[in-house]
């Protein structure tokens, strides 16, 4: 008798093939059994006509790390379909921390956590213990975080590293890798990983080459710099063979921007072409997130937090502040992308656009973004309109690219609407509505594809002997209801969620199973 069996389901089984109609029998967390009317006795029989039964859904890039301790129910990932959660994306990583820069590794990660949590940072093995204690929702690992690894060596200095300190990053991350990690995330855009020259990128990518692992980077530049920052990764590529990752890749800054994804796709089709390994991920929203902080010069961060909140305090430095901030352009031109997400200080702010709120202040607008980094000590999230549906649709048309939330532990109402409906998004408005790509594509994308990306070889497909991490939905209903009003609302047309044949998600709602496991890359 099986565990469970799932009837007359149309099959999409990760690889992008065309989808076939078969019964799926599960026992002891494993697909055991594929065939057409399959005659067999189960605890639980599930009927799915009508219905498309895919592999679960793996987000390919997600900051899940930096919350799953208070988190680890994982609920808003289950109820968007995701069994597979690849973490310690764009620098920042759980681990590792040293002594001699505690404070900066802290600073770096971001967030409050517990004395025992902090206190196993100093190894991958002794993090990966402490998550033992911590039931998980969905199965969970992740790279380690460039950014992360030059704090605990460098700290926040903005200068080159030593031929020793490079030999010491050197060794934390091979330690790292030797203990599972999945490979090396860049994140160029932000302090201190953006301090690094492309050497120090080349020399830590030669590491996880040798490992197998995979390099990923949010580069140097998603605006007018885009084709710059792509080009940089590309040479890192070309100089250690490693398997790269361009994370979230878009153009961002607007109309003078749009478009430059044709140019970055050409770049990296180029090196493909030469024999290199190359993937993109992408979230589907013409919106980005990150810190309004991200708006002040990244070498001025360096400073640290005090001398940061001073300088939108005072006067007089505000003052010769606002020209590096504004790069040429009025106040207005520079924010009207901008909205605040999460203002602690302003909670009246938060989903209203930046020059809005300063045109009613009647103040400019320049001088309100100074306003809240100062109230909030520089932890207020901005939301930026600014990219173009084209690139989107263009960047998911692209063979190699894969889908991510970018988002968080999905417990603020403030929140991106991506954290809670990236997936259901991607079927129901690119798949169904405007037929971007076919539903066969995009569960691969979803699924097949980051699979063999991060080296996961029981994930990804619906075959017999793979783990029966499942989704069951229905292909005429399934879509997002989240937005920037209400990123926290119930997807539609998702029955069933299954993590290693274990129910997780029955009619939508989350059953409380916590059958995730953390999951390791396999050295040799």
């Amino acid at each position: 008798m099986y565990d469970i069996l799932i009837k007359n389901a149309c099959i999409a089984d990760g690889t992008g093939n065309p989808m076939y109609h078969a019964d799926v029998a599960v026992q002891g967390g494993k697909i055991v059994r594929i065939r057409p009317n399959l005659r067999a006795e189960a605890t639980q029989v599930i009927d799915g006509t009508g219905k498309v039964l895919s592999p679960g859904f793996i987000d390919a890039h997600s900051h899940l790390d930096t919350g799953i301790e208070a988190a680890h129910r994982c609920r808003h990932m289950l109820a968007q379909g995701v069994t597979t959660v690849i973490g310690g994306m764009c620098g920042d990583s759980p681990v590792p921390f040293t002594e001699e820069h505690f404070s900066d590794c802290l600073r770096s990660i971001g967030g409050t956590y517990s004395e025992e949590s902090l206190r196993c940072r100093y190894s991958l093995t002794d993090y990966r213990r402490h998550l033992k204690n911590l039931p998980l929702g969905v199965n969970f690992t992740f790279l380690i975080g460039h950014g992360l690894l030059r704090a605990a060596v460098l700290g926040y200095e903005n200068r080159k590293a030593t031929p020793e300190e490079l030999t010491e990053m050197q060794r934390l991350l091979r330690r790292c890798m030797e203990e599972g990690a999945m490979g090396l995330s860049f994140g160029l855009r932000y302090p201190p990983g953006s301090y690094a020259d492309t050497d120090e990128l080349i020399a830590l990518a030669q590491v996880v080459a040798g490992y197998g692992g995979v390099i990923t980077a949010h580069v140097r530049g998603e605006a007018d710099t885009l084709i710059e920052a792509t080009h940089e990764l590309l040479q890192v590529v070309r100089a250690t063979g490693v398997r790269y990752v361009h994370s979230h890749h878009k153009a961002m800054g607007g109309p003078m921007n749009w478009n430059k994804t044709a140019s970055t796709i050409s770049m990296m089709e180029q090196a493909m072409n030469e024999g290199f390994d190359i993937f993109c991920d992408q979230y589907p929203y013409i919106a980005s997130s990150n810190g309004l902080k991200s708006n002040i010069p990244a070498e001025l961060h360096a400073l640290g937090l005090p001398k940061m909140i001073e300088l939108v305090t005072d006067p007089a430095q505000r003052a010769e502040l606002k020209p590096a901030v504004l790069q040429g352009k009025t106040s207005h031109e520079r924010m009207k992308y901008i909205m605040v997400g999460d203002s602690s200080s302003h909670p009246e702010y938060n989903g209203r656009m930046l020059n809005e709120i300063a045109d009613a202040m009647g103040i400019d607008p320049f001088d309100l973004l100074c306003d809240v980094l100062r109230d909030d000590k520089m932890t207020t999230t901005g939301i930026y309109f600014s990219m173009s549906e084209d690139d989107i649709e263009r960047v998911m048309q692209w063979d190699r690219s894969m889908f991510g939330s970018d988002g968080g532990y999905g417990q603020k109402p403030t929140d991106h609407p991506r954290t809670f409906g990236t997936f259901p998004r991607v079927l129901g408005r690119y798949v169904r509505e405007k037929k971007i790509i076919t539903l066969e594509n995009a569960i691969r994308k979803m699924t097949g594809l980051p699979a063999m990306v991060y080296n996961l070889p029981t994930k990804g497909l619906i075959r017999e002997g793979m783990d029966a991490d499942l989704v069951l939905f229905d292909p005429d209903t399934i879509g997002d209801r989240a937005d920037f009003a209400n990123p926290m609302e119930k997807n539609e047309g998702l029955d069933y969620v299954f993590v290693g044949g274990q129910i997780a998600v029955k009619d939508g709602i989350c059953t409380g199973v916590k059958a995730g496991a953390q999951l390791r890359l396999q050295v040799d």
